[in-house]
Order: C-alpha cells, then structure tokens, then sequence
C-alpha cells in the first residue's frame, strides 16, 4: 500500500500544470523563465495583502493602482485596489490568472501616459490562502492571449487541504497610529465514500489609516526646504504644491481687477471686510496658499473579506467534477481636503449679493470653502468567480472543460461634496439669512489651512451632496482543452500536445452621478453661460460609459525533442474580438542541455494587447491638469478633453528570451536570462503639456495647434486630444537569479537566494509632435523652453520609476524548533521629470535599501503540537521613502510609507 500511495503522489505531481505550457505533466516550465514561490516562500516575504506581495518579485515594477495614490479624486480607481506590472512596461501588459484561468479585471480606471488602463486587483486573492504563486517572465500570448506581453502571473489557491490550520497575526507601523490585523484559515473534508472532497479558506484583513501629517515627508506639500531635497533644486518653487486654491479666495472685480481676502494685520487692504479680514489687490502670495496635508489620509482605513471553496466529486476512475467559488469585499476610507474650483467653474457673483461688499459685479476665481468640512471617501469594493467544470482521463489524454462566470463591482461615494448650483446661488442670495458669505478667509493663525470664520451649517447643509461612481466589469467564459504528453514517439523521444478554444465575453459598465455625467450641467446663473457639464466643486465631467466584446480563441502547443538534449516548444494561437479585430501569434521556445549542468534556452513570441474597453468607447472625457503655458508664460489648471477611438487596432510585440542555467553543484542554481520586447502601435495620447509646446512653436511661426483652444486672452479654454495607436516601444532587460541550499546536521538548513532584474533599454519613439518639439528644444528654440519636459518620449530608462535595477536577496535557516530569516530589498535610483533645473536636468531620487527579519518557533509539546510563533519586523532600519515631488511626498508605485513595521503571527495546523 505504501508503494501505491508514493506511486499517486508522483502522478498528482506530474498533473500539476505550471504555467508557461498547456501540456501536463510535461515540465515545459523548466525551458521557460519561470519565477515560483511557493507556499513557505509566500510567508517568508512578510506580506499579508497582494500589494506587498508583488513587491517583493523585483520583475514587478511600480504599482500604479495603490491605495497612497490621490491625484484623480473621483476619476481614478480608488479603495482597495493594486495593479500588476510585470516588467514595468504598463499596467494591462500581464495576464493574470487564477488556476489557470483569467481573473475579472477591476471595474475601476486609472490613466498611465494620460490613457485609460485596467488591471485585475491583486488585493482580491488571500496571500495565506495561495499554493504557489506562478510567474512566467516570457511573452505568452501565442498560449493564454491578450495582455501577455510582459509574461503571466498565475495564483494556484489551496485545493485539496486535508488539515485544518488557523493564523493569526498583528503589526504596527511605527511612528503611525497604523495598526494592522489578519485572521485566516483553511480546512478540508472528504465525503461521500471519499469520492467528494470540499477545502475551504478565508481570510480577514483590517487596518487603520495613515494620515499625511504622520511623516515629514508628507506633512506639507511644501518641500522646496525638505533636508532631503538635493542642494541643485533647495528653495525650488517647483518643489511648492500647495494651491493657490484657498480659504484665501481670490476675485476679479469689474472696475476693481483682481483682488484676494487677507487677515486685515498683514495691511495693504483696500476694504475692510468683517471678522478682522480685508480685501487686497492682486493674487494671494505663496506664504498663504493652501497646504491640504494636514486635511489627508496618506494611506485608507480597510477592512476586507476573502473567501474560496473548491470542489472534487470522483464520478469514475477517471472523471472527475470540479468547481470554485471566490468572493471579495472590502471597505476603504479615507479623509481628504475639501475641493476647490475648477477653471471652468469661476462664476459670477451679483452686485446685489448679500454678502458683496464692493458694489459691483465680481467673478470668484479660486476659492477653497473650509468651513464646510472635509470630505470623506468610502469605497465598496466586491467581486465573485464561479466555476463549475469536467475533467477525464483516458490512457494518455487528458481533457477539460469549464464554465467560469465572474464580476466585480466598486462603489465610490464622495460625501461632503459641493454642489455647484447650490454654492453660486447662495453666494448670489439677497436674503442675509439664505446667503453665503464667500469673502470669510481662512484662518489668520495658520495662513496655510482651516478657517476661523463659518457660515452657518444651514446654510451650508444645503450646498453638499454625496456623490456616487458605480463600476462594474463581467467576465464570462467556457473554454475545452486536452494534451497528451506522449501523443507519439520519434527518435529523439515523446511529442507532446496541447490544443483548445475558447470563448469569452467581457463586459465593463461606469455609471457616474448625475451631477458629473453631463445630465446637470452647470451654467452661471447671472450670465446664463455654460460653463462646464459637471456640477461638483472640483471635479472634471465624464459622462457614463458601457462596452462589451466577445472574443473567440483557439490554439496549439506542440513539445518536440530534437535529441536527447533539445527540446522545442511551438504554439499558435488566433484570436478573435467582435470590436477591435483578430490576431493570430506565434511562439518557438529551444531548451539545449549540453552537460548535466547547463541548459540554454531561448525563445521568440508574437504578443498583442487588444485596446480595453474604456479607450475604446470613453466619449468627451474631461480632465483638469496643472500644466505650464509658454505662450503666456504662466502654470494654471488646463482643461483637456480626451476620447475613445473605436479605430483603435491591437498593439503588435515581438518578444525575446535567451538565457542560461547553471547547476555547477547540487543545490546551487544560476539562472541569466535577456529579454526584449518590441511594441508598435502602442495604444496612447500626446500629452497635453507637449500640445502646449507645440502650440507655443507654432506661434512663434505664425501659425497655432488647431488641438489648443484659446480665449481672447490666449489662455487656454481646452485641449482637445483623443486616444490613438502611437508609435514603436522596445524595452529590455536582464533577469538575474541565484539559489543555494546547505543542510548540516550540526548547523541546519541553510537557504540562500538572489533574483535581480536590470532594465537595460526603455525607448518610446517620439510621435512626430514630439519629434518636432524636442528637435526645436535642442536646438535652443526660445518659444519650447527646455526646462519644461516632453513627457512620455524618447529615453525613459530611469524616468519616473523606471530604475536600472531592482533586487531581492534572502538568508532563510532551519534548525529544530527554530527558524529565522533576512531580506535585504534594493530599489535603483531614478529621475523626476516634473522636476528640472533651468538647464532641464531631472531631479534624482535616490536608491533605497531595506532589511526585513523574522524569527520563528515550533512548539512540539504534546499539548501544543503543530502551534508556531513568528515575530518579525519590516524595513528595520525605519528608513523613509526617497523623497520626491509626488503625492504625499514619494513615489507611492515604487517605494513604502510603511517605516519599520513590526509584526507577530501565530499558526495553529492540526
């Protein structure tokens, strides 16, 4: 009996698909860069959210969706959402899998490059529920389709569990009131005559929030003095982010001109206004703008909720039913400051206004209303994937089909917000009493924030609205696959195959409220001009949108030897969208073993990437950007109208792979691989910055960009954009991993590994725009000053997160009841772009080093059996963030606001 059962562990162990091949049982991972960690690789990491654990790959490259990121208030995706992209060429690159098949894409948008991206919410999936995680570092569109460019990443969850284990686990962030806790568990049963098996995981996660003014590098959005900032750029206005949108509202009076409100101690008044405050010429100065840092959450309060079952029912030898069922749901909250005006916003207030002082008609230009309190952010995340399917085996063949419905919903709700309409008619109220009363000021105590003056909360109480953006995105699909790792023999050994369609339907739908979509446009009510579609303070119109496609896929995968020390893989996949056309790729994989301890390998793939469906069917976008106007020499908020393109074709990549293996010893591996990717019609904008430029050349020559529309005081009304196929990317690298494992007796085990990624090229042709303007900044052209960026173009190595290197070592030891462990994470430094000197060159962000630890023990007395404690801390030297000119102070994709974390968990497996 004992030989039987070591005889079906091997054949479950040869079933088990890795991803990089169709193909069971017939290792084809060993010919293809693969990264997996599994189960105690995972816990060994530290993380306990899908964020920090992508993190850790150093393949993985900045995390664009994250829950630092503010910049786009309700237009962005916010909660609890991480995106994945793999080799940093763009979130949407990777294809993400659970179990092997897609995973629904979060409902919510976000813009890289100013186009509209997707991406599955890593967050979704419970780290301590995960068998292994999968990541295939090689195109793979010609396998699994579209998004494979960079590679796959494939979560395998725990399915036939036959123990039951509990963990629990508690940090803080240091110097933070972040305190972090995780509960989770799995179990199993067999039933039915032990034909019918059931596992089941589940996992809770909750943590408070991080306001921004808990660390000094994000307590102001004034770092021009930071003692981190470097000396070339000390003092640099640039570095100032705090608003000229403030308490402190700033007018055009008809006869007057422009004017603000002051405290009456600082002087230079022309009129006195009530509460200590005055009016004074001109715009406010920079010691008294806005500064939102204290009014923010740096990082959301969540509470989240993962759930997986998986299902086996033996119905003969060799036929088996299987299904899964996943479900997530978290809540995010967070603070933020109360919104301003936007510039399509500046409305007229009535000379016979209650509170109008001046006796005349004023236009209110920037204003922030403090007294109606901040607003509060609560998103609603959820999502479900049901799967039911039939598997069987005869003889060599192995074949499956399932029926995978999917869907994920996010509701946004601003509450707090101000109503436009409401806000303009009661400043323009004759009744005192109805009235608001718009020239209060701030507070005279702090120039910076708050007010000490407020207008009376009923009539305040009938200025806001909560504001809702409700997103869903579908995922349906039934695919039939079979292989056969023996499908004939030929002199040099077994051919293998793997074939299958596919067929799918994706579905995404954003349902704005009515007051953002268009539906209540805001007009000013004194000149009954139409100012802009939405009737929020502070926030862009974007109408609803909806899409759906249906895709039909089908391919092959052959494994043949060569000779008994080459192996070949060939695929072909084709692929067919109802919207955006049809595609077919192909992939060739070589595997050369000359010696017993080295294998070559090398590899060439066609990839696509099908436009998602926002860049698709979007329609008048509207996004408001602080953006610098060389025609008039000033940086204002800019109004740019982007849209979808339903002539948008597939990007078409070519990949590859060449790499090596080396095992000089047992236990010792040495793996290099070099990778290409070459991209053309890259799907993206030409950036509205470098349509100013543009305009300003053109200027200069007599003659404007029709895309910039100007008003008679040539300052731009907006910029009409649209989304397109752009021009040719080619990025590549350098993968770098090594493995050694030492087990003494006397010593214990000793694991030590490195995995290093170098990004060696990352080259965006310039579109012929670009092309023209960077040829006229180098050549000294006065009307395109060179210190203002054409941003998205040429060398982008290094560039806004973009670093030469990333790495990750490990030290892990075993001994007895006892186990510890290091990690030291190195991240390269990179260049700001925002940021120049006169002479154009980049403020540097500096490289950035952390050291983890953990400690473990294993109870082995009777009464305790199968308990372990682990205490760790991450970030041990309590390191900060590089600092930079980003939200909150750093790159958030890139970098921590963590410090040192410390932690303790608690596992229990009986």
């Amino acid at each position: 009996m004992q030989q039987e059962r070591n005889k079906d562990d091997e054949e479950a162990i040869e079933k088990i698909t890795v991803v990089g091949s169709n193909i069971r049982g017939a290792q084809a991972a060993g010919r293809l860069p693969v990264t997996i960690l599994d189960s105690d690789d995972i816990i060994n990491t530290g993380a306990v959210t899908g964020d920090e654990l992508l993190r850790s790959i150093p393949q993985v490259g900045d995390i664009s969706f994250n829950n630092e990121r503010s910049i786009g208030g309700v237009n962005d995706a916010r909660g609890d959402v991480a995106s994945i992209n793999l080799r940093g060429i763009g979130t949407g690159n990777t294809l993400t899998l659970l179990n092997g098949r897609r995973l629904v894409l979060h409902p919510g948008t976000q813009t890289e490059n100013f186009v509209p991206v997707t991406t599955v919410n890593s967050n979704t999936l419970p780290v301590t529920g995960l068998r292994r995680l999968e990541v295939l570092r090689d195109g793979a569109s010609a396998l699994y389709g579209t998004d494979a460019v960079a590679g796959v990443v494939n979560y395998v969850l725990k399915k036939e569990v036959t123990q039951t284990q509990l963990n629990l686990s508690a940090g803080n962030a240091e110097g933070t009131s972040m305190q972090q806790y995780l509960a989770s568990g799995s179990t199993g049963v067999f039933f039915n005559d032990n034909k019918s098996h059931l596992s089941l995981s589940f996992a809770y996660y909750t943590r408070d929030e991080i306001g921004a003014n808990e660390r000094s590098y994000s307590a102001s959005e004034d770092r021009r003095f930071n003692d981190r900032i470097p000396e070339a750029f000390v003092g640099d206005t640039q570095l100032d982010n705090r608003s000229l949108s403030s308490p402190w509202a700033i007018y055009d009076g008809e006869n007057i001109g422009r004017f603000h409100i002051r405290p009456e101690s600082m002087g230079d008044c022309f009129q006195t206004l009530s509460d200590g405050v005055c009016a004074a010429e001109g715009s406010i100065p920079r010691d008294m703008r806005y500064d939102s840092a204290q009014d923010q959450s740096m990082t959301s309060a969540i509470d989240r909720v993962n759930l997986f079952a998986y299902y086996t029912h033996s119905l003969a030898p060799n036929l088996e039913l299987f299904g899964e069922a996943l479900y997530y749901e978290a809540l995010s909250k967070r603070r933020r400051e109360q919104n301003a005006n936007l510039t399509a916003q500046r409305f007229t207030i009535s000379e016979d206004a209650a509170y109008n002082p001046f006796g005349e008609t004023v236009t209110l230009r920037n204003i922030r209303p403090m007294d109606v309190d901040p607003r509060r952010i609560e998103v609603e995340d959820s999502s479900y994937r049901l799967l039911g399917g039939i598997k069987g085996y005869s003889e060599q063949w192995e074949w499956e089909s399932a029926l995978l419905y999917s869907r994920a919903d996010t509701l946004d709700t601003g509450y707090n917000r101000i109503h436009v309409s409401a806000l303009q008619e009661a400043i323009n109220s004759t009744n005192i009493e109805e009235a608001y009363n718009p020239f209060i000021g701030g507070n005279p105590d702090n120039l910076n924030n708050g007010t000490s003056v407020y207008n009376s909360a009923e009539v305040i109480a009938g200025l806001t609205e909560d504001i809702t953006r409700d997103s869903t995105s579908e995922l349906a699909q039934w695919d039939f696959k079979l292989s056969n790792p023996v499908l004939t023999s030929w002199y040099a050994g077994d051919i293998g195959i793997a074939a299958g369609v596919e067929y799918r339907y994706e579905a995404y739908a954003d349902d704005r409220h009515y007051l953002l979509d268009g539906s209540s446009p805001f007009y000013d009510q004194v000149t009954g001009e139409l100012m802009t579609n939405s009737d929020v303070l502070g926030s862009s119109f974007t109408p609803d949108s909806e899409g759906s496609r249906n895709v039909f896929s089908a391919y092959t995968e052959l494994l043949v030897p060569l000779h008994e020390t080459i192996d070949m893989q060939l695929a072909l996949r084709y692929e067919r969208f109802n919207d955006v056309g049809s595609v077919t790729k192909p992939k060739v994989a070589l595997s050369w073993l000359p010696m017993d301890w080295l294998q070559l390998r090398a590899s060439y793939s066609g990839g696509f990437r099908a436009p998602n469906l926002p860049q698709v069917v979007e329609e008048s976008v509207s996004r408001t950007n602080s953006r610098t106007d060389p025609v008039i020499d000033d940086r204002y908020s800019i109004t740019e109208i982007r849209g979808g393109n339903s002539k948008l074709t597939p990007e078409d990549d070519e990949i590859y792979n060449v790499g090596f293996a080396i095992t000089p010893f047992d236990n010792f591996l040495i793996t290099v691989d070099r990778w290409t990717i070459e991209q053309e019609n890259v799907v993206g904008i030409l950036n509205s910055q470098t349509h100013l430029l543009y305009d300003s050349l053109l200027r200069s020559q007599g003659s404007s960009n029709p895309a910039v529309i100007r008003n008679d005081d040539l300052e731009v009304v907006y910029v009409n954009n649209q989304y397109d196929n752009l021009e040719v990317r080619e990025i590549s690298g350098t993968d770098i991993s090594i493995n050694y494992e030492v087990n003494s007796e006397a010593f214990g085990l000793f694991n030590f590994s490195l995995n290093a990624a170098h990004l060696r090229k990352f080259m965006q042709t310039p579109d012929p725009i670009s092309a023209i303007v960077l040829e006229a900044q180098e050549n000294g052209n006065p009307a395109v000053p060179i210190d203002i960026p054409v941003v998205g173009a040429g060398d982008l190595r290094q560039m806004d997160g973009n670093p030469k290197w990333r790495s990750f070592a490990r030290l892990d030891w075993d001994l007895g009841n006892w186990g510890a462990g290091i990690r030291v994470n190195y991240v390269d430094d990179f260049y700001e772009t925002s940021v120049t000197t006169s002479d154009g060159d980049m403020m540097p962000i500096d490289s950035w080093i952390t050291t983890d630890i953990y400690l473990d023990y294993y109870f082995n007395q009777e009464s305790l059996d199968g308990l372990s404690l682990r205490i760790g801390a991450r970030n041990l030297a309590d390191k900060n963030p590089p600092i930079a000119d980003e939200s909150f102070g750093y790159f958030s994709d890139v970098h921590s606001n963590r410090g040192r974390y410390t932690y303790a968990t608690l596992s229990w497996a009986f």
